[in-house]
Protein backbone atom coordinates (compact mmCIF):
# COMPACT_ATOMS: atom_id res chain seq x y z
CA UNK A 1 0.00 0.00 0.00
CA UNK A 2 0.88 3.55 -0.96
CA UNK A 3 2.19 5.59 2.09
CA UNK A 4 1.92 8.83 3.01
CA UNK A 5 5.81 9.45 2.66
CA UNK A 6 6.06 7.82 -0.87
CA UNK A 7 2.84 9.77 -1.74
CA UNK A 8 5.41 12.87 -0.41
CA UNK A 9 8.58 11.76 -2.02
CA UNK A 10 7.14 11.54 -5.26
CA UNK A 11 5.46 15.39 -5.07
CA UNK A 12 9.38 16.32 -4.47
CA UNK A 13 10.87 13.76 -6.89
CA UNK A 14 9.42 15.92 -9.97
CA UNK A 15 10.63 19.46 -8.54
CA UNK A 16 13.54 20.99 -10.53
CA UNK A 17 16.76 20.58 -8.73
CA UNK A 18 17.08 23.28 -6.58
CA UNK A 19 13.67 23.77 -6.01
CA UNK A 20 11.60 23.83 -2.67
CA UNK A 21 8.30 23.47 -1.77
CA UNK A 22 6.50 24.90 1.95
CA UNK A 23 4.94 22.36 4.34
CA UNK A 24 1.35 24.28 3.44
CA UNK A 25 1.61 23.20 -0.65
CA UNK A 26 2.48 20.16 0.09
CA UNK A 27 -0.16 19.19 2.70
CA UNK A 28 -3.13 20.79 0.26
CA UNK A 29 -1.42 18.06 -2.04
CA UNK A 30 -0.92 15.09 0.13
CA UNK A 31 -4.64 15.84 1.74
CA UNK A 32 -6.36 16.03 -1.49
CA UNK A 33 -5.00 12.71 -2.94
CA UNK A 34 -5.16 10.73 0.22
CA UNK A 35 -8.32 11.75 1.37
CA UNK A 36 -9.67 10.86 -2.33
CA UNK A 37 -8.23 6.97 -2.41
CA UNK A 38 -8.28 6.52 1.01
CA UNK A 39 -11.08 8.71 2.05
CA UNK A 40 -10.42 10.04 5.05
CA UNK A 41 -9.21 13.08 6.28
CA UNK A 42 -5.25 13.84 6.82
CA UNK A 43 -4.13 15.78 9.68
CA UNK A 44 -0.35 18.64 9.86
CA UNK A 45 1.07 15.93 12.42
CA UNK A 46 1.26 13.18 9.69
CA UNK A 47 2.45 15.24 7.15
CA UNK A 48 5.29 16.50 9.75
CA UNK A 49 5.73 12.89 10.95
CA UNK A 50 6.09 11.75 7.11
CA UNK A 51 8.82 14.64 6.19
CA UNK A 52 10.99 14.23 9.09
CA UNK A 53 10.97 10.57 8.63
CA UNK A 54 11.80 11.25 5.01
CA UNK A 55 14.34 13.58 6.25
CA UNK A 56 15.92 10.56 8.42
CA UNK A 57 16.67 8.81 5.29
CA UNK A 58 18.26 11.36 3.61
CA UNK A 59 15.41 11.30 0.84
CA UNK A 60 14.56 15.03 1.09
CA UNK A 61 16.57 17.83 2.87
CA UNK A 62 15.25 20.96 4.69
CA UNK A 63 16.65 24.23 3.57
CA UNK A 64 14.87 27.87 5.01
CA UNK A 65 12.13 25.66 6.11
CA UNK A 66 11.21 24.42 3.17
CA UNK A 67 11.84 20.84 1.35
CA UNK A 68 13.79 19.61 -1.13
CA UNK A 69 14.67 16.51 -3.53
CA UNK A 70 17.81 14.64 -2.31
CA UNK A 71 20.03 12.57 -3.98
CA UNK A 72 18.60 8.91 -4.18
CA UNK A 73 15.04 9.94 -4.52
CA UNK A 74 14.43 8.67 -7.85
CA UNK A 75 15.76 5.41 -7.42
CA UNK A 76 13.33 5.25 -4.63
CA UNK A 77 10.72 6.65 -6.86
CA UNK A 78 11.40 4.35 -9.79
CA UNK A 79 10.59 1.34 -7.50
CA UNK A 80 7.54 3.30 -6.39
CA UNK A 81 6.07 3.99 -9.74
CA UNK A 82 7.04 0.11 -11.08
CA UNK A 83 5.01 -1.49 -7.69
CA UNK A 84 2.01 0.73 -7.21
CA UNK A 85 1.68 3.31 -10.49
CA UNK A 86 -2.20 2.49 -10.31
CA UNK A 87 -2.77 4.11 -6.92
CA UNK A 88 -0.21 6.95 -7.77
CA UNK A 89 -0.97 10.83 -8.63
CA UNK A 90 -1.01 10.73 -12.53
CA UNK A 91 0.07 13.66 -13.34
CA UNK A 92 2.93 13.40 -10.67
CA UNK A 93 4.05 10.21 -12.35
CA UNK A 94 3.79 11.41 -16.17
CA UNK A 95 5.98 14.48 -15.09
CA UNK A 96 8.43 12.06 -13.58
CA UNK A 97 8.90 9.85 -16.09
CA UNK A 98 9.43 12.57 -17.98
CA UNK A 99 12.09 13.67 -16.51
CA UNK A 100 14.05 10.96 -16.00
CA UNK A 101 13.19 9.85 -19.75
CA UNK A 102 13.66 13.20 -22.12
CA UNK A 103 17.47 13.87 -21.08
CA UNK A 104 18.26 10.19 -22.54
CA UNK A 105 16.58 11.47 -25.52
CA UNK A 106 16.55 15.08 -26.14
CA UNK A 107 19.10 14.31 -29.09
CA UNK A 108 16.79 11.94 -30.65
CA UNK A 109 13.38 14.35 -30.25
CA UNK A 110 15.22 17.76 -30.76
CA UNK A 111 15.86 17.94 -34.80
CA UNK A 112 11.80 17.29 -34.56
CA UNK A 113 11.14 20.02 -32.55
CA UNK A 114 13.79 22.31 -34.28
CA UNK A 115 12.65 25.55 -36.14
CA UNK A 116 9.07 25.13 -36.24
CA UNK A 117 6.12 25.80 -33.67
CA UNK A 118 5.36 22.70 -31.20
CA UNK A 119 2.86 22.16 -28.78
CA UNK A 120 3.38 21.11 -25.51
CA UNK A 121 0.40 19.76 -23.20
CA UNK A 122 1.35 20.63 -20.11
CA UNK A 123 -0.85 18.07 -17.70
CA UNK A 124 -2.54 18.46 -13.97
CA UNK A 125 -4.07 16.59 -11.42
CA UNK A 126 -7.94 15.77 -12.68
CA UNK A 127 -10.40 18.38 -10.59
CA UNK A 128 -12.57 15.03 -10.19
CA UNK A 129 -10.24 12.27 -10.09
CA UNK A 130 -6.60 13.41 -8.75
CA UNK A 131 -5.36 10.08 -8.84
CA UNK A 132 -6.13 8.45 -11.94
CA UNK A 133 -7.73 11.62 -13.61
CA UNK A 134 -5.54 14.28 -15.90
CA UNK A 135 -6.53 17.89 -16.56
CA UNK A 136 -4.43 19.10 -20.04
CA UNK A 137 -3.48 22.52 -21.53
CA UNK A 138 -2.05 22.93 -24.80
CA UNK A 139 0.61 25.26 -24.85
CA UNK A 140 1.09 26.73 -28.37
CA UNK A 141 1.84 30.34 -27.60
CA UNK A 142 4.92 31.89 -24.89
CA UNK A 143 3.17 35.17 -25.56
CA UNK A 144 0.04 36.73 -27.65
CA UNK A 145 0.55 40.72 -27.16
CA UNK A 146 1.21 42.37 -29.37
CA UNK A 147 0.94 39.36 -31.41
CA UNK A 148 0.90 35.62 -30.90
CA UNK A 149 4.69 33.94 -30.70
CA UNK A 150 4.99 30.50 -31.46
CA UNK A 151 6.31 27.49 -28.94
CA UNK A 152 9.77 26.72 -30.11
CA UNK A 153 12.10 24.60 -28.80
CA UNK A 154 15.52 24.04 -29.79
CA UNK A 155 17.99 22.69 -27.08
CA UNK A 156 17.84 20.20 -24.26
CA UNK A 157 17.89 23.19 -22.05
CA UNK A 158 15.02 24.41 -22.78
CA UNK A 159 13.02 21.55 -23.39
CA UNK A 160 14.04 20.56 -19.70
CA UNK A 161 12.67 23.63 -19.27
CA UNK A 162 9.02 22.89 -20.39
CA UNK A 163 9.30 19.29 -18.80
CA UNK A 164 9.65 21.05 -15.51
CA UNK A 165 6.67 23.25 -15.73
CA UNK A 166 5.02 19.58 -15.93
CA UNK A 167 4.56 19.43 -20.16
CA UNK A 168 5.27 16.21 -21.38
CA UNK A 169 4.28 15.42 -24.60
CA UNK A 170 5.54 17.62 -27.87
CA UNK A 171 3.32 17.85 -30.92
CA UNK A 172 5.02 20.12 -33.83
CA UNK A 173 3.94 21.47 -37.02
CA UNK A 174 5.12 19.33 -40.19
CA UNK A 175 6.63 22.65 -41.64
CA UNK A 176 8.93 24.72 -40.25
CA UNK A 177 8.61 28.03 -39.05
CA UNK A 178 6.92 30.41 -42.22
CA UNK A 179 6.97 27.90 -44.51
CA UNK A 180 4.69 27.35 -47.06
CA UNK A 181 4.94 23.68 -47.98
CA UNK A 182 4.74 20.80 -45.39
CA UNK A 183 8.91 19.03 -45.13
CA UNK A 184 7.45 15.61 -43.57
CA UNK A 185 4.92 13.42 -45.33
CA UNK A 186 3.01 11.41 -42.53
CA UNK A 187 -0.10 9.22 -42.15
CA UNK A 188 -2.07 7.09 -39.85
CA UNK A 189 -2.76 4.29 -39.71
CA UNK A 190 -5.80 4.21 -37.43
CA UNK A 191 -8.35 1.09 -37.22
CA UNK A 192 -12.02 1.57 -36.96
CA UNK A 193 -14.27 0.83 -34.04
CA UNK A 194 -14.78 -2.87 -35.16
CA UNK A 195 -11.38 -3.94 -35.52
CA UNK A 196 -10.68 -2.23 -32.50
CA UNK A 197 -12.87 -5.19 -30.61
CA UNK A 198 -10.83 -8.31 -31.52
CA UNK A 199 -8.50 -10.02 -30.05
CA UNK A 200 -5.99 -9.68 -33.20
CA UNK A 201 -6.29 -6.27 -33.42
CA UNK A 202 -2.93 -5.00 -32.98
CA UNK A 203 -1.27 -7.83 -34.72
CA UNK A 204 -3.71 -7.09 -37.74
CA UNK A 205 -2.37 -3.38 -37.31
CA UNK A 206 0.81 -4.40 -37.21
CA UNK A 207 0.63 -6.48 -40.41
CA UNK A 208 -0.80 -3.51 -42.41
CA UNK A 209 1.75 -1.26 -41.26
CA UNK A 210 4.52 -3.44 -42.37
CA UNK A 211 3.21 -3.76 -45.62
CA UNK A 212 2.36 -0.39 -46.38
CA UNK A 213 6.45 0.25 -45.42
CA UNK A 214 7.59 -2.23 -47.40
CA UNK A 215 5.69 -0.87 -50.14
CA UNK A 216 7.21 2.78 -49.65
CA UNK A 217 10.74 0.87 -50.08
CA UNK A 218 9.88 -0.74 -53.19
CA UNK A 219 8.61 2.46 -54.42
CA UNK A 220 12.28 3.93 -53.61
CA UNK A 221 11.00 5.99 -50.39
CA UNK A 222 12.53 5.83 -47.13
CA UNK A 223 10.06 5.64 -44.34
CA UNK A 224 10.11 5.97 -40.38
CA UNK A 225 7.48 3.79 -38.93
CA UNK A 226 6.39 5.22 -35.52
CA UNK A 227 3.88 3.57 -32.63
CA UNK A 228 1.42 6.03 -32.44
CA UNK A 229 1.82 6.17 -28.30
CA UNK A 230 -1.75 4.70 -28.37
CA UNK A 231 -3.11 1.82 -30.62
CA UNK A 232 -1.70 2.34 -33.76
CA UNK A 233 1.07 3.75 -36.40
CA UNK A 234 2.22 6.60 -38.13
CA UNK A 235 4.36 6.20 -41.58
CA UNK A 236 6.98 9.45 -42.03
CA UNK A 237 8.92 9.90 -45.21
CA UNK A 238 10.49 13.13 -46.49
CA UNK A 239 10.66 14.01 -50.23
CA UNK A 240 12.49 17.01 -52.36
CA UNK A 241 9.85 19.27 -53.19
CA UNK A 242 10.71 20.13 -56.47
CA UNK A 243 9.09 18.20 -58.23
CA UNK A 244 5.87 19.20 -56.33
CA UNK A 245 5.97 22.73 -56.59
CA UNK A 246 4.65 23.09 -59.89
CA UNK A 247 1.39 22.54 -58.49
CA UNK A 248 1.14 25.83 -56.52
CA UNK A 249 0.01 24.00 -53.36
CA UNK A 250 2.38 21.06 -51.72
CA UNK A 251 0.18 20.19 -48.88
CA UNK A 252 -2.36 19.25 -51.33
CA UNK A 253 0.26 17.68 -53.59
CA UNK A 254 1.22 15.29 -50.28
CA UNK A 255 -2.70 14.63 -49.57
CA UNK A 256 -3.25 13.56 -53.46
CA UNK A 257 -0.58 11.40 -52.80
CA UNK A 258 -1.51 9.51 -49.59
CA UNK A 259 -4.51 8.90 -51.45
CA UNK A 260 -2.76 7.13 -54.45
CA UNK A 261 -0.46 5.64 -51.34
CA UNK A 262 -3.34 4.08 -50.13
CA UNK A 263 -4.54 2.91 -53.37
CA UNK A 264 -1.76 0.94 -53.97
CA UNK A 265 -1.35 0.01 -50.67
CA UNK A 266 -5.08 -2.30 -51.40
CA UNK A 267 -4.26 -3.39 -54.37
CA UNK A 268 -0.96 -4.96 -53.02
CA UNK A 269 -3.03 -6.81 -49.73
CA UNK A 270 -5.89 -8.00 -51.93
CA UNK A 271 -3.14 -9.54 -54.21
CA UNK A 272 -2.28 -11.75 -50.76
CA UNK A 273 -5.82 -11.70 -49.76
CA UNK A 274 -6.14 -15.78 -49.13
CA UNK A 275 -2.98 -15.24 -46.61
CA UNK A 276 -4.61 -12.43 -44.74
CA UNK A 277 -7.72 -13.91 -44.37
CA UNK A 278 -6.29 -17.29 -43.24
CA UNK A 279 -4.36 -15.06 -40.44
CA UNK A 280 -6.68 -12.74 -39.50
CA UNK A 281 -10.62 -14.51 -40.82
CA UNK A 282 -12.41 -12.45 -38.55
CA UNK A 283 -11.28 -9.37 -39.93
CA UNK A 284 -11.07 -9.61 -43.60
CA UNK A 285 -15.06 -8.84 -45.07
CA UNK A 286 -15.39 -10.02 -48.94
CA UNK A 287 -16.95 -7.29 -49.77
CA UNK A 288 -15.14 -4.58 -48.69
CA UNK A 289 -11.97 -3.18 -48.95
CA UNK A 290 -9.26 -3.34 -46.12
CA UNK A 291 -8.33 -0.02 -46.45
CA UNK A 292 -9.44 3.08 -46.78
CA UNK A 293 -8.52 6.91 -47.51
CA UNK A 294 -12.21 8.12 -46.41
CA UNK A 295 -11.18 10.37 -43.42
CA UNK A 296 -15.35 11.20 -43.13
CA UNK A 297 -18.33 8.84 -41.92
CA UNK A 298 -16.30 6.95 -39.17
CA UNK A 299 -19.01 4.16 -38.92
CA UNK A 300 -18.72 3.56 -42.15
CA UNK A 301 -14.95 2.59 -42.04
CA UNK A 302 -15.74 0.81 -38.87
CA UNK A 303 -14.40 -2.38 -40.28
CA UNK A 304 -11.13 -0.72 -42.42
CA UNK A 305 -8.19 0.53 -41.71
CA UNK A 306 -7.50 4.54 -42.55
CA UNK A 307 -4.79 5.94 -44.19
CA UNK A 308 -5.12 8.60 -42.35
CA UNK A 309 -3.98 12.09 -44.16
CA UNK A 310 -5.60 14.93 -42.78
CA UNK A 311 -2.50 15.76 -41.23
CA UNK A 312 -1.16 17.02 -44.20
CA UNK A 313 -2.37 20.69 -44.21
CA UNK A 314 -0.86 24.23 -43.05
CA UNK A 315 -0.71 24.34 -39.42
CA UNK A 316 -1.14 20.60 -39.51
CA UNK A 317 0.83 18.99 -36.34
CA UNK A 318 1.82 15.86 -35.09
CA UNK A 319 3.29 14.35 -32.05
CA UNK A 320 6.85 14.24 -32.43
CA UNK A 321 9.32 10.99 -32.31
CA UNK A 322 10.24 10.05 -29.19
CA UNK A 323 7.26 12.32 -27.45
CA UNK A 324 5.55 10.89 -24.23
CA UNK A 325 1.91 10.80 -25.06
CA UNK A 326 0.22 12.58 -22.54
CA UNK A 327 -3.01 10.14 -22.22
CA UNK A 328 -1.20 7.08 -22.24
CA UNK A 329 2.07 7.57 -20.67
CA UNK A 330 3.54 5.50 -24.02
CA UNK A 331 6.32 6.75 -26.13
CA UNK A 332 5.50 6.96 -29.52
CA UNK A 333 8.50 5.09 -30.30
CA UNK A 334 10.18 4.73 -33.89
CA UNK A 335 10.63 1.23 -35.01
CA UNK A 336 12.99 -0.33 -37.79
CA UNK A 337 11.37 -2.42 -40.18
CA UNK A 338 12.18 -5.90 -38.39
CA UNK A 339 11.17 -4.59 -35.27
CA UNK A 340 7.60 -4.65 -35.88
CA UNK A 341 6.72 -8.01 -35.53
CA UNK A 342 8.12 -8.29 -31.78
CA UNK A 343 6.58 -5.08 -30.71
CA UNK A 344 4.15 -4.79 -28.40
CA UNK A 345 2.33 -1.84 -26.89
CA UNK A 346 3.75 -2.42 -22.99
CA UNK A 347 7.40 -2.67 -25.21
CA UNK A 348 6.81 1.78 -25.41
CA UNK A 349 6.53 2.07 -21.15
CA UNK A 350 9.24 5.09 -21.10
CA UNK A 351 11.39 2.97 -18.65
CA UNK A 352 11.26 -0.10 -21.02
CA UNK A 353 12.66 2.47 -24.08
CA UNK A 354 15.44 4.02 -21.42
CA UNK A 355 16.75 0.63 -21.27
CA UNK A 356 16.20 -0.69 -24.18
CA UNK A 357 16.85 2.73 -26.24
CA UNK A 358 20.37 1.55 -28.03
CA UNK A 359 17.95 -0.95 -29.99
CA UNK A 360 15.81 2.02 -31.33
CA UNK A 361 18.09 4.50 -32.20
CA UNK A 362 18.42 5.16 -35.70
CA UNK A 363 14.90 4.11 -36.74
CA UNK A 364 14.62 7.70 -36.42
CA UNK A 365 16.35 8.25 -39.22
CA UNK A 366 14.38 9.49 -42.27
CA UNK A 367 16.61 9.86 -45.57
CA UNK A 368 15.17 12.21 -48.30
CA UNK A 369 13.37 10.53 -50.96
CA UNK A 370 12.22 11.16 -54.73
CA UNK A 371 8.31 10.50 -54.69
CA UNK A 372 8.77 9.85 -58.63
CA UNK A 373 7.66 6.41 -58.87
CA UNK A 374 4.58 7.08 -55.99
CA UNK A 375 2.68 9.83 -58.40
CA UNK A 376 3.89 8.29 -62.22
Amino acid sequence: MVTIEDRITLLLAIKEKGKSVTFDHIFEKIQRDVEFIEKRKVNKDEIENALNNLLKKGLIQKVNEEYTPNYGIDEYVEKLIKDFSDQLNRSYRLVWLAKMYYPRVAKLILPFLKDRAVSAVKVFSGKNDPIHGLDTIFVRYIKYKPKPVFLTIDSEEKLMQYVFDHCVDFIPYIHKLNSNEPDVFVVDIDAGEEILKSEKAFDFIKRITYELAELLLELDIYPMIKFSGSRGFQIWARFDNSSLRVKSDVFKAYREMAIILQQKLENKLQNRINELKSIFPDLIKKDRAITTSTVAHKIERAHQILIDWSVLKPMGDVRAPYSIHYKTGLVSLPLKLEQIEKFFIEDAHPMKVWERLESYKGAEFIPLSNPKKLIE
